[in-house]
Parts: structure tokens; sequence; C-alpha cells
């Protein structure tokens, strides 16, 4: 039940066994391909740190950027030669981006300009009050062909090829030209949006040409580089066209014999390493079999990075739980069983299991809060034995109940988050304010169950004054959570955004714990609905001969469960990775897929 261990292997042969060696490779099916570039590589390798030709690169792109704008009065920042090819093709990037927008605002300001101002907001009140625009591109021969006398039409402008015209009403039951789908912006609007990327663009013109006194220092600096870059040039060749070849990867540390086993019998040399922290390191999961399904519903929804803790435990206990409290009934939690059971005879393990635990927990939730169908112990059956619970036989207890459920799964996810990265986070302060938050709720609508408790038979002042103590815990630790917050708040702003980090934690915090919390109220929402649509389904089928009771309680209960399934993969999955996933998960898409041949892929696969 954890993130395989991965290590970075490095394969370098001949050219000439180059396809024997890779078919072995692929046969073992171990080595995870990843993109590499040996020039850069070799550069890092010999002690250059970055790429050179990358470097030569950048700096060849920034020249003649430079040279090819109109010369401007020089800037006064004078930055060094390499970062500033940084700053000169970061610039690029940006007039690039620029670009496509000017494109695009052009666009849609040729699109409006034949039509005026008009305001989308005003063809929204004609077509309210039953007198919907159409506009239209026509030729003058169809405009003149077409009979307008009653129809409400104004002309926006027109040329010797076309006449654009607005239809106040219904118009012709057929055009000789499609309407035309204007933009829902203001002329005057789209020309300002231009005008503006048009400013910025300038700007970027005006800072390149404010560089052009340091062309002589780039030229300097490319003249230094040039023999290096000859040298990479000439080993990237050789490595790529020439008699060596080189494949970089990822292998699970287990397989690193079974790896140097394979390329034995070649001439090829093999360097396995530890992945540097923080890079892309494709996961492999290991889980026992009732975790692998929920492995699954984790690499569909968010993923998880290597360089994070295994969260698939919580995520099942998560999904039971949500799960079985969307069900709230033993009978759809045994059809939920009964589905997992038949997915499984299928061949479908990973959602079968996950189907399987869920619907057995949600057989447990039914049987305690004693609803079988939408039938409820104790109120519609077996009248006056009382269920374990009441969740199926009072709203008010379950949406309560949703409410603890939310509270709980909330302050997990603090403290999840805080087992992932350490105290020294926001999660910290977050996690003792939702303590505190707790205790506070405890104290006040609680106080009686916890004095019970410690006392067998507390009087009321007992009660009274461990509520008391239980509030004044609560407020230190609210307390000390807000103080945790000044401390470690959450850098949404960046690092050195200190204070506005600390406005914003102290907002966000408060008020998305509370709106978190609610937000599991969905649970009952879904709990509550599919109870009613059971007795619905019930009432219904009793009103029927016994051969439609049975047709109509099959059928309608089928439907219900179908419904029930549906919304509980949708909004279980939704509280895990959102509400839930968003404090504690960092997540990624980078698997462990190993080169191997299509046939072979295809066996494991089946």
């Amino acid at each position: 039940m954890s993130i395989t261990r991965m290590l970075r292997a490095t394969v370098i042969g001949r050219m000439a066994d180059a396809e024997a060696t890779l078919t072995a490779i692929q046969a073992a099916g171990l080595l995870h391909i990843t993109p590499m570039r040996p020039p850069e590589e070799l550069s890092a390798a010999i002690g250059q740190g970055e790429g050179t030709l990358a470097q030569v690169a950048r700096l060849q792109r920034a020249r003649a950027a430079i040279a090819s704008v109109v010369e401007a009065p020089p800037l006064p920042e004078q930055l060094p030669v390499d970062e500033l090819g940084h700053r000169v093709c970061a610039e690029l990037e940006r007039r690039d981006r620029l670009v496509s927008e000017h494109n695009a605002a052009q666009a849609t300001v040729s699109a409006l300009e034949p039509w005026g101002e008009i305001d989308p907001l005003d063809l929204d009140d004609l077509a309210a009050h039953g007198a919907p625009v159409t506009f239209v591109r026509l030729t003058p021969t169809d405009f003149r062909m077409l009979d307008w006398t009653d129809i409400a039409h104004a002309i926006a402008d027109q040329d010797e090829h076309e006449v654009y015209v607005a239809i106040f009403s219904q118009g012709p039951s057929e055009l000789p030209s499609t309407p035309v789908r204007l933009p829902r912006l203001k002329l005057s609007s789209a020309i300002q949006e231009r005008d503006a990327i048009t400013a910025e663009l300038r700007g970027i013109e005006r800072f390149l040409g404010g560089l052009a006194h340091r062309l002589p220092d780039i030229d300097r600096r490319l003249d230094e580089l040039a023999d290096r870059a000859a040298v990479l040039t000439a080993l990237g060749t050789g490595l790529d066209e020439g008699p060596l070849y080189a494949v970089c990867g990822f292998i699970p540390a287990e397989n690193q014999s079974d790896l140097e086993k394979a390329i034995l019998p070649f001439s090829a040399g093999l360097k396995v390493d530890n992945p540097e922290p923080g890079s892309a390191v494709p996961v492999k999961l290991h889980h026992a079999r009732p975790i692998a399904g929920f492995g699954t519903i984790v690499r569909e929804f968010s993923g998880i990075s290597y360089w994070e803790k295994d969260f698939t435990p919580i995520v099942m206990m998560l999904f039971m739980v949500f799960g079985s409290l969307c069900l709230v009934d033993a009978g759809y939690g045994l059809m939920l069983l009964g589905t997992g059971l038949y997915l499984l005879f299928k061949g479908n393990k990973a959602f079968g299991n996950v189907f399987i635990w869920t619907g057995a927990f949600s057989l447990l939730v039914g049987v305690l809060g004693g609803q079988y169908f939408g039938l409820v112990i104790g109120k519609d059956v077996l009248v006056g034995n009382a269920p374990p619970t009441q969740l199926a036989a009072d709203p008010m207890t379950t949406f309560i109940f949703s409410l603890v459920i939310g509270a709980i799964t909330m302050t997990t996810a603090y403290a999840t988050a805080i087992w992932q990265r350490g105290w020294k986070t926001v999660a910290t302060g977050s996690l003792l304010v939702a303590l505190g938050a707790i205790a506070m709720a405890i104290s006040r609508f609680a106080a009686d169950s916890v004095a019970g408790l410690i006392i067998a038979s507390p009087a009321p002042g007992q009660v009274a004054q461990i509520g008391s103590v239980v509030a004044t815990g609560g407020a230190v630790l609210g307390v000390a959570g807000i103080l945790a917050w000044l401390v470690y708040p959450d850098p949404v702003f960046g690092p050195k955004s200190h204070i506005a980090n600390v406005f914003w934690t102290l907002y966000s915090g408060l008020t998305g714990l509370g709106q978190d919390i609610m937000s599991h109220m969905r649970l009952f929402g879904i709990g509550l609905s599919g109870a009613i649509m059971a007795s619905v389904i019930n009432t219904m089928a009793a009103m029927l001969p016994l051969p439609g009771t049975i047709i109509v309680g099959l059928v309608g209960h089928a439907f219900v469960f179908v419904l029930s399934l549906l919304s509980l993969y949708i909004h279980t999955n939704r509280l895990i990775f959102l509400e839930f996933g968003s404090k504690c998960f960092d997540g990624g898409q980078a698997w462990y897929e190993p080169m191997r041949s299509r046939s072979l892929a295809r066996g494991t696969a089946a």
C-alpha cells in the first residue's frame, strides 16, 4: 500500500545493436521512456549547468529580435547578457501571445464594423419582447428580389457586393443567405480591447529598440560560446545519427537487476540513479486487492505525485462513507453489492471491488438506519421497533449527521495535509481552527452527551460546567489556529507577500471552512431524495394488483437505484477531490507505463 520507488535509468549502446536491445527491453516491459536531449545532458554532466546550445539559441533569437526593430532610447537597466537573453525571450513569447490576441480582437472588430455600435443587451430586450433581431448579408440582387413591404428592417451598411440588413421580426421563412451570428460585444469595446493590445505590442517594440546598444555585448558572448557550441553539436550528432544511441527512462527499483539482465547480451552501458527531487517521475501504485479499485478512481480524477504520500486508503474510506450516505438504504446497498459482484465476474476488477466494498458499507448503514427499499423499520413495518439510528426515520437527524460528517471530513483533510507537507504550513492553523469550531459546537449543542461520558448521571450544573470547559478549550484552539495562520499563511500571493497572504488566509480560512462543511449537506439531500422516490414507488405499487405491484416495484426501484448510483459517483468524488482533496492532495498524471510491444500490451490488458 504505497508508491513504488523508481530509479532513473539511461541506456547507451551501439547503433548497430539498437533494434535488438530495444526489443529486449520491450519484451521485459520495464523501462518507462522519457524525453532526453543528449547535448544538454552532456553539457550539464561536464559542469556547464544549463545547456550551452539552448543558451546560444536564446541569445541568437534575442539578437535577431532586437536588430529587427527601430532603435529607441537606451534603457537604464544594465542586465547581464545571459539574463538579458532570458528577458528578451520572455518578452518575445508575450509578443507572440499578444499577436494571437490582437488577431482575434481584429477579427471581432471586422465582424462588428459593418453593423455599427450594437449593444447585445438591447438585442436581448428586443428578443424578450417578441421582436428578435436577425442579421443577414445579402447580395444587392437578392435584396431587391425580396418583398420588404411588411418586414421591419434597417440597412446597416451596403456596398456594390453586399447589403447588411437587420430584420426586426421573424422575416421571410427562407432567406437567400444564412443569418450572421455577431460576437456579444459592443464595437467600441472590441476596438478598445484591440487598441489596448496594440499599445502593449508597441511597448514591447520600444523595449526591444531600447536594447539596441547591447548588440555588441551579445555578439561578444556568442563568440565566447561558439567553440563550446560546435563541440556539443558534434557530440549531439554522434549520439543522434552516428554510431551511438541513448535511451532514458524510469524503472521500479526492484526491477533494476531485470533490466541489467535484459541488456547483458549487448554492448550497452546502463546508468542508474535516483530521480531529482521535484522532477516528473512516473508513479506505480502497489495496493492490496480491496484498495486497488479505489486506486483506479484516484487515477481517473486527480492522480498522485511521486513526491507525495499515497492517499488511496483515505479515498477508499471517504468513498465508502459518502457513498453509503448517498443511499442510506440497505436494499440499495445490497443492489450495489450485487452490481459489484457482477462486474467482478465480468472481469472489471477495479470497479467491481469499489462497488462491493461501498455496497457492503452501504448495507451496514442501511441496516443501522432501518431502511429497506424505502420501507423504514418502526415506521412502515414493525411499527414500534425503533432502528439503531434515526438516519432514515428523521430527516433532521440525517441533516445534522451530514454536517457532523462534513466537520470530521475537513478536520481529517487538514490532518492529512500536515501528514503530507509538514506542520509548518497553513494546514496547521486550519486544523486548530476546525477543532476549535467543533469544540464550540459541542459545548453549545452536545454538552450533555460529553458530560454523560464522564459522569454517570450529571446534574444540570455539572453539564453547564463541562460545557464551559469545552467552550474554553475550543476558544483556545481557535486563537492558536489564527496565530498559526499569522506565522504560516497560505502563500497564494507568493512567499514575499506575507501580509497579503495573511489577510487572504484569515478570510478564506474562516469562510472556506464553513462553506466546505455546508457542502456536505448534499449527502443529506441526495439520501433524502432517494428515500422519497423509493417511498413514492412503494405507494404507487401498493395501489395496484399484485402483478402490477411486482412490476412497478422492480422497475421503479431499479430506476431509483440507477439515479442514486449516478449521484453517488458524481457527488462522492466531488467531495473527495474538491472539498477534501484541494486541502491535502497535490496530484499528478504521470503513470508508470513501460515500453513494451503492442502485442504484449494487448495481452496484458486482456
